[in-house]
This record gives C-alpha cells, structure tokens and sequence, in this order.
C-alpha cells in the first residue's frame, strides 16, 4: 500500500505523455528558398503533369507556343498568391481539429505522511480526485459549424484567387503582346522615315528641295529612333511583368514563343450571355460564396455565444486513502452561477459581428454590380473605337495599294509611296491602340464576371485546378 502513490503517479503521467507531438525544426534558408525560385521553368515535369492533368490536351509535349489559358495554369502552380491562399485555407481547416476537441480531465493527488503514528498503521494519507468538464447546450456542435464554415471561406477564397492572378496574366500578355506590336510597327515605320530622308538628301544634292525640308526629316527620323529604343525597353519589361504574373523568373520566358492569337482580335461578343453572367456572379463568384461562408460562421458564433449563457457541468469524483481506511466519494458537481452576467457582453459582439458581415456581402455585391454595368457600358464604345480604326487601316491599305500602282505606273514618285506606307503603319499603330484598349475593357468583364472571354478553359476549371493544386 506503500507505493500506491508512486504507482498512480507513474500511471498517469504516461497516460498523460502517450501521444504527445514532437516539436520538428523547419528553419527558412533564403538562399534555399531563392534557388528554388530560380530553377522554376515552363518546361519542367511537375507543371506538365499538372497542366496535363488538367487540361484535354494531354499529348505529354512541350507546347510550341504558350498562349493565355496554358500560361493562366502555369500560374496556378507556380504564383505564391496561390500558394498562400492554399496555405490559409489548411490554417483553417487545421482549426477544426482544435474546435472539435473535448475538455481534457483534470486530477488532483495530495499524498500525506505521518510520521508520529501506531507502527501497526499505514503512515500514509492519498487523497485524489478527478474533475470531469462536460459541455453543455451544443456548444462544442456549434464551435465545430463555425469553423467549418470559415474553412469553406478560406477555400472558396483559393478560386478567387485564381482569378484574381488570371486576370494579372492576362494584362501582362496583353502588355508582351502590345509592346512586341508596337516594336515592330516602329521598327516599320523608322525604315520607312530613313528611306525617305535618304531620297530627300539626294533630292538636296541635285538642288530639287531646301534644306530645312531634310531637316524636318532629320528630326522625325531621331524622334522614331527615340521611340524605337522606347519600344525595345517596354518589350524587355513585359517580360519581366509577364514573369512575374506566372510565378516564375523571367529566365524561365527566355525561348518560349508566345501565343498572341486570342488578343489579336476582340471575340464575338454576341456569342456571350452578359446579362445571365451577370446574375450567376452577383450569386457564385468565389468572393460572394465565400462572404456568405463567412456570415453563415458569424451565425454559428452566435449561436456559440447563446450557448454559453448555459454553464457546464463539472463532476468531482474522488477517493482517499486514509491511514488504511479507503473513501470513497461520488463527488460534488460544480455549476458556475449565471448572477452576475449571463453572457450579454460577448452576444451582442457576436449579433454586431453578423451585422456587419451582413453589410459586407451587400456592398460587394453593390460594388461587382456596379463594376460589371460601368464595364459593360464602355464596352460599346471601345468596340466602336476599335471597328472605326480597323476601317481606318482598311482605308489606309487601299491607300498604299493605290501608291504602289501608280508608282509602277510612273505616274508618282518614290518620295510619295514612302509617305504612303507611313501613313499605313500609323494607322497600324492607331489600330494596336485601340485594339489593346479593347482587350483592356474585355479583360475588366472577365474578371467582374469571372468568366473567361475566348479561352478554352472553362471557369469550373480555373477554380478546380486552383483548390486541387498542393505544391
């Protein structure tokens, strides 16, 4: 009876200890973490499973070109945006384990021994007891709802995510694709100044012209020289931006060829329901399902918060040991008295919390609505812009067509064909504007109605690969 108080102690500190986690050290490195952000490449394994996985193409090849959509799930492997809202949403879900927990028991040992006692007596008085917390009024239920809910947020939030870097990537590819244009109408259009400043210094020579004429040349020759350089710096920084929208070093772009098809003309709009888009977002975008997950949790926090009004139950069985007499006891029951407060302090938080989460979903649907109608508006004007400049070129090219008739007809000369096919690339080049201000426009409807514009992907698809995805 003597090592009755060891014995006990021994047992419940290994039932204590059993199933204990272990502390594993996981130090960041960052030149570590900045190698493994410069080996990232379009061409390696991982993605190609990924995007094959995905994707209907599953041929297993390396594209000849990257375009858009193929660019748009490179970025949903590789961009950290994504790899964050992956990460908070298993911070979330990991919160369910700790809502579903129940409350631990609590024991209490107070071994006494009596030195001044009868030989014939156990010198030893152990008294022990154990408090048992039982939960009351759901209130574990409750916990476990709420945090189930913020998760389904926090994954919803994933998808719009997704979006929210499709959309990037595709400014940035309209940025590359922009810069690449305009580089090669200018690179046309200095050839074109320099031939005609060439014939004007021959027509100098032979005394036909003044000379501020080749001046008025000159300069207009170092101003396209100017706006050449201008362009070959804004092509280089596309890629560095295009890079970027990817998740991955501009290395990585060095000898992939781009895609350009689905931005070199706006898609027939009329082949896109607007109206019915329109009603499927101001209900299904991520960002909305995901604010309604987050009022349904404020819900159940309130609940929670009524719950707790209710005290638990705590049960105090025990027994002792005294000088070798055993008693036992059923134990009291503590209940925590509601007198003082029942808990209104943490209720109206939680009834103000609902209602301002109530607010927040009705002013993000105020502000997607708001987005998608001043969008949809500008839409027919920028269509407009870009159909009155593409008649332009066209006019533009009958133009330079008739020039080049009559120049071979001897009827005109050289220095009138090469004004002729100026004229043509800048109204190329009026075009590209309003063609990129177009893609601009279209690229804002897409992301409102988070709904791809002239993509083979479908929008299930962009949020599904971004939730699947666990790099």
């Amino acid at each position: 009876m003597q090592r009755l108080p060891h014995l006990t102690l021994f047992v419940l500190l290994s039932l204590a200890l059993t199933g204990c986690a272990r502390f594993e050290d996981h130090p960041l490195n960052p030149a570590d973490s900045a190698t493994r952000i410069e080996a990232r490449t379009l061409s390696g394994a991982g993605l190609r499973d990924f995007i094959d996985s995905v994707s209907a193409n599953k041929s297993g090849q390396p594209p000849k070109a990257w375009d858009i959509d193929r660019l748009t799930l490179a970025a949903i492997y590789y961009h950290p945006d994504l790899a964050l809202a992956r990460a908070q949403a298993e911070t979330a879900d990991a919160a369910i384990t700790t809502a579903g927990q129940r409350p631990n028991p609590n024991i209490a040992l107070s071994p006494t021994w009596v030195t001044n006692i009868a030989a014939a007596a156990a010198p030893w008085i152990v008294g022990s007891s154990i408090s048992i917390p039982v939960e009351t009024a759901g209130k574990r239920g409750f916990r476990l709802d709420k945090t189930q809910h913020l998760t389904d947020a926090a994954r919803l939030r994933i998808a719009d995510a997704a979006w929210i870097v499709r959309g990037r990537l595709r400014l940035a590819m309209l940025e590359a694709y922009a810069a690449e244009e305009a580089e090669r109408l200018l690179q046309q259009q200095l050839a074109v100044q320099q031939a005609m400043t060439e014939h004007l210094e021959q027509q100098l020579s032979a005394g036909e012209i003044t000379r501020p004429e080749v001046i008025r040349s000159h300069l207009a020759l170092n101003q396209m020289k100017l706006n050449a350089a201008a362009a070959r710096k804004r092509s280089a920084e596309s890629r560095v931006l295009l890079a970027a929208a990817v998740g991955v070093p501009v290395d990585a772009l060095a000898g992939i060829k781009l895609d350009f098809t689905n931005l070199a003309r706006p898609p027939d709009l009329r082949l896109i329901s607007v109206a019915k888009l329109r009603e499927t977002a101001l209900q299904k975008r991520p960002d909305v399902l995901a604010a309604l997950a987050d009022y349904e949790g404020a819900q159940s926090a309130l609940q929670l918060e009524i719950a707790n009004q209710y005290p638990n139950i705590q049960a105090n069985p025990g027994y002792t040991f005294d000088l070798g007499a055993n008693y036992w006891t059923l134990g009291a029951t503590a209940l925590q008295l509601p007198v003082l407060n029942q808990n209104q302090g943490p209720i109206a938080e939680a009834e103000a919390k609902r209602r301002e989460l109530a607010v927040r979903f009705e002013a993000l649907q105020m502000r997607i609505l708001g987005d998608i109608d001043r969008v949809h508006a500008g839409l027919a004007a920028v269509l407009a812009k870009w159909l009155a400049a593409e008649k332009q070129m066209h006019i533009q090219q009958d133009n330079l067509h008739s020039a080049v008739a009559l120049f071979q007809a001897g009827e005109t000369d050289r220095l009138a064909l090469l004004g002729a096919e100026l004229e043509n690339a800048a109204a190329e080049r009026a075009r590209l504007d309003a063609l990129v201000e177009t893609q601009q426009t279209l690229n804002a409807l897409e992301d409102t109605l988070r709904y791809p514009i002239a993509s083979t992907l479908t929008a299930a698809l962009i949020s599904d690969s971004a939730t699947r995805k666990a790099p």
